[in-house]
């Protein structure tokens, strides 16, 4: 998902970290809030699926980024609470594209029987994130985050947010750096790189005030054609390995030998994508956008 001017934090760096921390995770935490309601009560609108995924990954990018604000325990609770809404809206997600991938393509009665099949898997998906919700209620999430807040706003009122921006940004580079300097020999490198590149984004959103922004905004772009070059190839691996757990199910039946071919197909294609993202993330490319981190980390306001 592109970086959109909205998602970009503009705040004051020269405030306490405590208070921007507080800031910025009640803008996130009410984004999930809000998503998790949309999707229960509009279960057929894929976007707000997707929306409620991406809401679940920033939250937890600030989570861990503000990590030495927050009270251990509490940070592990909601921890454990995010994961498994995303995990919930990730198996949810990835039967929407799939049931539309396969459904542009249903010109044989096999095909259409399956797709049928899918959008029956694709409502039931739904209900793991009803459940989700309903355990947040029942565990009171809204005045949880409320204390959480109030709790976070008053620490480190000594430190800037500058000061911790400089510091906790440079661990998140490294990170990413040397996961981006390692061989791509299979899809789980790929993931591996996709996620650190996620968590990297959006730091650089949390941050954004503290950098200049021509800075920021080659950074981001770079950052952002980086995540869609590899989005094809995740994208197919992603669906093979739903394709294969779906055909050693019970639920496969006359279905099977289909979805085992479409399994190997889109392996094929994930293998393709894979091998022109590598040839594409060639060394010239990956020092270019090392040296645009590092600028970014040397010119910070």
């Amino acid at each position: 998902m592109v970086a959109s001017d909205s998602s970009i934090v503009r705040i004051d760096y020269h405030a306490p970290v405590g208070y921007v921390a507080a800031e910025m995770l009640r803008e996130r935490f009410d984004t999930v809030w809000t998503e998790l309601h949309a999707v229960c009560s509009m279960s057929d609108y894929a976007e707000h699926v997707h929306t409620l995924r991406v809401a679940t990954r920033r939250t937890l990018a600030a989570v861990d980024v503000f990590r030495g604000v927050i009270p251990a325990k509490r940070r592990k609770w909601f921890e454990k609470k995010l994961r498994q809404v995303r995990r919930a809206a990730g198996e949810a997600r990835d039967l929407d594209v799939l049931t539309d991938r396969l459904g542009k393509n249903s010109a044989t009665s096999a095909r259409r029987r399956l797709v049928a099949m899918l959008a029956r898997q694709r409502r039931k998906s739904r209900d793991p994130i009803r459940a989700q919700l309903k355990k947040l209620k029942d565990a009171g999430w809204p005045s949880r985050v409320n204390r959480l807040l109030e709790d976070v706003s008053v620490r480190r009122r000594r430190t800037s947010f500058r000061a911790f921006a400089r510091r906790r940004f440079r661990p998140i580079v490294a990170s990413f750096v040397d996961t981006a300097g390692r061989a791509l020999r299979d899809n789980d490198d790929i993931h591996s790189l996709r996620i650190e590149g996620k968590k990297l984004r959006y730091a650089m959103e949390i941050f954004s005030s503290v950098f200049p922004a021509n800075v920021r905004g080659r950074c981001q772009r770079a950052l952002e054609r980086l995540q869609k070059t590899l989005g094809e190839c995740t994208d197919h691996a992603s669906a093979a390995d739903r394709l294969y757990r779906w055909s050693c199910s019970i639920n496969a039946g006359q279905n099977r030998d289909m979805i085992v071919a479409l399994c190997g197909d889109e392996n094929k294609k994930a293998n393709r994508a894979r091998k022109a993202f590598c040839k594409w993330w060639n060394r010239t490319r990956r020092r270019s956008l090392e040296r645009r981190l590092d600028r970014t980390l040397r010119h910070s306001a």
